[in-house]
């Protein structure tokens, strides 16, 4: 194959991957907006009005809200509740508002659903090239869209960011391009508090078969939690607290469990009449059963991204969000789209998940369910 031959061949196979991938990143976008629309309807006919109302936030409700705040006025103290969210999201929406008429609104919504869409190419290459299943490829990246949880990918949320910086990690250094691991670790570590957990995927494909440079391939290793570790840094120098956007976070999660110990204090409360924690330990028990097929199924680099990544998130005290947060645990997806394939799931697997994420959405922007 020629140069030039080759240089024509990789954009018709993305292309093959843009296709795969975009049809469910549309629809989930019509599901968030009818949502909307029903939920401001209903919530516009109360009387007397919801106290609180994410829908009025429109595609900032919730976490959304407070990217904007940092994107426009930083970070103020060390007890600024804003510091549990890492800055480069909200850092990008401030530099990409020059591209928007100086709007940081267009720029983080436009931003999000453009990182979204590219989230879901790359689970859609990923799952093609290792597996040779254009089938699966499609399903992961049509699961991404639109599980339950994936209205937030709508939405002016870090989480595709992070997924899309996740999944072109190991992508990356599955090729042993160190450079590039570098900067997509380091970056993602700036994203969120868990990219740390990147550097196990990145080990195995460093130093099993790996080549290039030995200083590279660590670096490549140490990548994300310096970028995360970078922000600690900062704090301290221009807040004089280091463990400032530790102590925001734990002010929201609370403190940590053992995670099977943590499941028994869910299903208690959830006998007790919490419907929250009922739904968190649903949640929790797929996935579990997920984590066991990536382990079972899916290369080792993938294996142990995932187990540690679960077990964290199945340890916190407040479990809001757990749902949302599963999606950067990228692997469960090509996991679920695994079991949705079999013949009991595979007619319904996809409508369900798409009514389901229409109805969380809903839940969330009433303010009854936390994303």
């Amino acid at each position: 194959m020629t140069a030039l031959t080759a240089r024509r061949a990789l954009p018709r196979s993305w292309a093959v991957d843009f296709r795969g991938a975009a049809p469910a990143w549309v629809q989930a976008r019509i599901y968030v907006l009818s949502a909307y629309i029903v939920t401001k309807a209903i919530i516009n006919r109360l009387e007397p009005p919801p106290a609180f109302s994410p829908v009025n936030d429109g595609l900032f409700a919730w976490d959304g809200t407070w990217y904007r705040l940092i994107a426009e006025h930083g970070y103020h103290d060390s007890a600024d509740p804003a510091l549990r969210f890492f800055p480069l999201w909200p850092l990008l929406g401030r530099f990409g508002s020059w591209l928007t008429a100086g709007s940081v609104d267009a720029a983080l919504i436009i931003g999000a659903n453009l990182t979204a869409l590219a989230a879901a190419v790359l689970i859609h290459r990923m799952v093609r090239q290792d597996t040779g299943d254009a089938q699966l490829a499609r399903r992961s990246a049509t699961l991404l869209s639109l599980v339950p949880p994936a209205f937030v990918l709508v939405l002016a949320y870090s989480e595709p960011l992070f997924i899309a910086l996740a999944v072109a990690t190991v992508f990356t250094a599955r090729r042993h391009r160190w450079s590039a691991t570098i900067a997509l670790a380091f970056a993602a570590g700036l994203t969120r508090p868990v990219a740390g957990m990147l550097a196990l995927p990145v080990a195995v494909n460093a130093w099993s078969n790996g080549t290039g440079p030995r200083g590279k391939r660590l670096a490549a290793v140490l990548a994300a939690p310096a970028g995360s570790l970078s922000y600690l840094i900062w704090a301290g120098a221009a807040l004089g607290d280091w463990t400032a956007p530790i102590d925001r976070q734990r002010e929201l999660r609370g403190g940590f469990h053992e995670p099977v110990s943590r499941m028994f204090i869910a299903a208690d409360r959830a006998m007790g009449g919490d419907a929250g924690e009922l739904f968190h330990l649903l949640a929790a028990l797929i996935l579990i059963v997920l984590t066991v097929v990536v382990v079972r199924k899916l290369p080792i680099d993938l294996a142990l991204y995932t187990v540690p990544s679960v077990a964290l998130l199945l340890a916190a005290d407040n479990l809001n969000s757990m749902e949302r947060y599963s999606l950067a645990i990228f692997p469960l997806v090509i996991a679920a789209a695994m079991v949705s394939r079999h013949r009991w799931f595979d007619h319904w697997f996809t409508a369900a998940s798409a009514v389901g994420l229409a109805a969380l959405c809903m839940l969330a922007l009433n303010g009854v369910y936390v994303p």
